[in-house]
């Protein structure tokens, strides 16, 4: 029924003006989103494409599921609902075959996904893993690769040795009366530590003092804020104002660029050659056609601190737990360890450890059940595109996550159990699988640029740890403590790992 002029009349003067303008925009913005749900239910383009309805109508299912770290999980659970294409966002599409992996990621029509990738920034310039450009990234990798370069890690080892003989030391000192040990937070100081030594040839102290360094909390306060930036990209810009919390992290992340382009100055004015440094600081970035100034280095070397620090030592972590819950995978490494090391306190070399059958079989299981990037790596559509048989329109967002391919049943057979023997299958056939599948270091030119400092950081400090001291999980550790926590790169959701150790090197 029409409403009359009088009644108008009377509800303005019942409500101000003001109130019904809110009301307005209110319900409004309420029409807005129900027509857009209806939209993507019933007449996107991927409509026929099955999936939670949430996830198919709008944008909140994954913003929830991102904020509880559980987003990897429930696209696997949607993908054993739904089938191995499914879509989990609006306009985004899951795949669950290994096979679509380089159909997506070789694919030239498929580039980078802007809101993604820009909230990946750092501190508002590009780096190397946030470039959506192919040639800005392919210059930008080749001008620091050297640094992390087998070669470079080779020259890199002995403080790699040093770093993980005083972690090893420590815990031995923390853990002769019995008690036990969080190693949670040592294994990420060793990663960090290492990291970087290798950027700027010096110690940032970690291991030696047994508490963090005051980076590491800058570190931190990076992970919630490119969630907050892919929800609202403006606070890229504007975020260190906002009051509270949220600009709290900005501010802090602010801090830790400042203090990173502190830091490129100094190399410089002292002349510091690193691997890393030794071309970053004066050869040219072959897409700008000059050697990066100091904020785009310091964006560079950031994104190095995070990087390689966490993913390893989650690794590190996972395995441990792994391990030492499985008594015939733990005899059977230290077994394999003892024949190849004698005295316990040798760290190893990562050349002697790479050949070590049993421990590789291990590692690379651990990468395969535990990955620490987990999270979908996303593609957009440039124009329209066919994968895995299905055509998709310009635009579309696909992509694939570890989470799920590392599942896939026919490359690993019963995915969800820790069997390093995969590993040693001679089978041809299922090892061909098993590689396709393998995606923990990524693939191709976006293969990470990090991977030969996380191997020999890996295989060099399991197989010294596992040589060195008897492990046991301490009673009070949970399942749920060690569930994956996917914040772009996973980690243990209880933010801890209690062991007991005994060191067979002082008896």
């Amino acid at each position: 029924m029409m409403m009359t002029a009088t009644a108008l009349t009377d509800l303005v003067v019942k409500y101000d003006l003001k109130t019904l303008v809110f009301f307005g925009v209110v319900l409004a913005y309420l029409a807005y989103q129900l027509s857009l749900l209806l939209y993507n239910a019933w007449f996107h383009p991927l409509r026929k494409i099955p999936g939670p309805f949430f996830a198919r109508t709008t944008r909140l299912w994954a913003t929830y599921w991102n904020r509880q770290g559980r987003r990897a999980e429930q696209i696997q659970a949607a993908h054993q609902r739904y089938g191995p294409i499914v879509r989990v966002g609006p306009n985004q599409v899951s795949f669950a075959d290994p096979d679509a992996i380089p159909e997506i990621y070789n694919n030239p029509s498929l580039i980078k996904d802007e809101k993604f990738y820009s909230a990946r920034r750092m501190f508002r310039e590009d780096h190397t893993f946030a470039f959506r450009d192919p040639e800005a990234h392919r210059q930008r990798r080749k001008l620091l690769s050297r640094g992390f370069s087998q070669a470079s890690m080779f020259d890199f080892e002995p403080v790699l040795t040093t770093k993980i003989e005083t972690l090893l030391r420590q815990w031995s000192t923390r853990t002769k009366d019995g008690s036990p040990i969080d190693v949670y937070p040592w294994c990420h100081w060793l990663g960090f530590d290492a990291v970087y030594h290798l950027m700027f040839d010096r110690d940032a102290g970690s291991l030696k003092a047994g508490e963090p360094s005051p980076v590491m909390a800058w570190l931190r306060a990076w992970r919630p804020m490119f969630i907050y930036k892919e929800i609202v990209p403006q606070l890229e810009q504007w975020g260190v104002y906002v009051p509270g919390p949220i600009g709290d992290n900005f501010r802090r992340v602010r801090d830790w660029k400042n203090y990173s382009v502190e830091l490129i100055r100094n190399v410089r004015k002292t002349k510091v050659e690193t691997p890393f440094l030794r071309g970053a600081l004066a050869e040219k970035d072959g897409r700008l056609g000059r050697p990066l100034n100091d904020s785009e280095l310091a964006e560079e070397c950031m994104g190095g601190m995070f990087g390689g620090s966490g993913t390893t030592a989650n690794t590190f972590l996972f395995l441990i737990y792994a391990v030492c819950r499985d008594p015939r995978v733990y005899t059977k490494l230290k077994q394999e360890l003892a024949e190849a090391i004698p005295d316990p306190k040798t760290i190893p070399s990562y050349t002697m450890a790479s050949k070590l059958p049993y421990l590789s079989a291990v590692i690379n299981e651990a990468l395969r059940r535990h990955p620490t990037i987990v999270a979908t790596l996303p593609r957009e559509a440039k124009e329209t595109v066919v994968v895995q048989g299905m055509v998709f329109p310009k635009g579309t967002i696909l992509g694939t996550q570890n989470y799920t391919v590392h599942r896939d049943s026919k490359a690993f057979p019963d995915p969800e159990l820790y069997l390093p023997e995969r590993w040693l299958d001679e089978d041809k056939e299922q090892q061909k699988l098993m590689k396709a599948a393998f995606n923990a270091f990524g693939n191709g030119s976006r293969k990470c640029i990090g991977i030969n400092l996380a191997q020999f950081e890996l295989w060099k400090v399991v197989a010294a740890f596992f040589r060195r001291f008897e492990c046991t999980i301490d009673s009070s550790m949970m399942d749920e403590d060690m569930r994956p926590y996917d914040n772009f790169s996973a980690g243990p959701a209880g933010l801890r790992l209690l062991i007991h150790l005994k060191d067979t090197a002082a008896s």
